[in-house]
């Protein structure tokens, strides 16, 4: 039996456990730590957790494999605290959404023995808290597996293996690629959000506005709700690589801007193209070999047939298994 802790235990850690218990029945014993006992008697009674703890240190006494699932404020000091715990050939991995400062924490503050490979299961669904956590969240799911090149081979294969009783598909990354990735997937959607809520709460007919603030409004909002002090930290850990999307964005908010304002008909082709490309990734049909085109030129298929003729569009379609009916746009009326 592997002895698994789980340390902070929230709704990606508690998946995990949940998937591996339900896949290998037997197999892993997991201790869950926590500083909220109510978050431990949820995991408990969900049976993510065999055994749970308000120590964190307890808990990994034993562990042959380590999960930290806690906000990034905290990881650092975890990392420090539990060094001296862990026993040779413990493998650690985390789930958070930044990978560079992680991984050279874990150098700097793990002993010799202790294996750090960093991990970050990205489900397609939303999830809130630890309660929308289940054994079928990463089924189907990315799952980054994020190496370097002094990383060790049997540490990364647990990890692999991991992910893929979990159901989910190991992506190998390097931190490099994965927090440029990851500033414009994960954090860049928070300040979008929370740029927004400020800019319609700034005006002097706020009070009246917000009664008339739609679904699509608390939709965008969202995400403003997350704590302060973690959007925070997760904006200031990789500040370069978030400036850089923030830049591209307001490139294209001026480029939207200026088609409004001017009456383009550039503006339909472009609301063409951000449907298309969002349908496509739906669809799951997003690929590395597609062919990269400017807005107004349709999907990337739709290029592809016309440079390369049908033999390459044949290709493009066994590679993605789907058909462009499901993401190429057509005009209603």
């Amino acid at each position: 039996m592997t002895k698994l802790a789980l340390i902070g235990a929230d709704v990606l850690g508690t998946s995990i456990a949940l998937a591996l218990k339900k896949a290998r029945p037997g197999q892993f014993e997991v201790a869950a730590a926590a500083a909220d006992p109510d978050t431990l008697g949820r995991v408990r009674k969900m049976g993510a957790a065999d055994s749970t703890h308000q120590s964190a240190r307890r808990a990994v006494a034993g562990a042959e494999v380590v999960v930290l699932d806690t906000p990034l404020i905290h990881t650092r000091d975890l990392l420090e605290a539990l060094g001296t715990e862990l026993e040779t050939g413990t493998v650690v991995t985390d789930t958070g959404p930044i990978k560079a400062p992680i991984i050279e924490w874990a150098n700097t503050l793990l002993p010799r023995g202790v294996h750090f490979v960093a991990g970050r299961p990205v489900p397609r669904s939303d999830l809130g808290g630890v309660m929308d956590a289940s054994a079928d969240v990463l089924k189907g799911a990315e799952y980054c597996v994020v190496t370097e090149t002094d990383s060790d081979s049997e540490a990364v294969r647990t990890v692999v293996s991991l992910a893929e009783i979990c159901g989910a598909l190991p992506f190998f990354l390097d931190s490099r690629e994965h927090d440029t990735y990851s500033a414009a997937m994960g954090t860049l959607p928070t300040v979008i959000s929370a740029a927004l809520m400020e800019t319609a709460s700034s005006s002097n007919s706020w009070a009246e506005m917000s009664r008339l603030a739609s679904g699509q409004f608390r939709d965008m909002t969202r995400l403003a709700e997350r704590d302060p002090e973690e959007s925070r930290a997760a904006s200031m850990i990789n500040p370069d690589d978030l400036v850089h999307w923030i830049d591209q964005l307001i490139t294209s908010l001026y480029g939207y801007r200026n088609q409004i304002r001017e009456g383009k008909e550039d503006l339909f082709t472009s609301y063409i193209n951000a449907w298309e490309q969002r349908a496509k990734w739906q669809a799951r049909a997003v690929h590395p070999d597609d062919v990269r085109v400017d807005k107004g030129q349709g999907s990337g298929e739709a290029m592809a047939e016309m440079m390369f003729g049908t033999l390459l569009l044949d290709r493009y379609r066994k590679m993605t298994g789907k058909s462009r009916k499901q993401w190429e746009y057509f005009r209603k009326g």
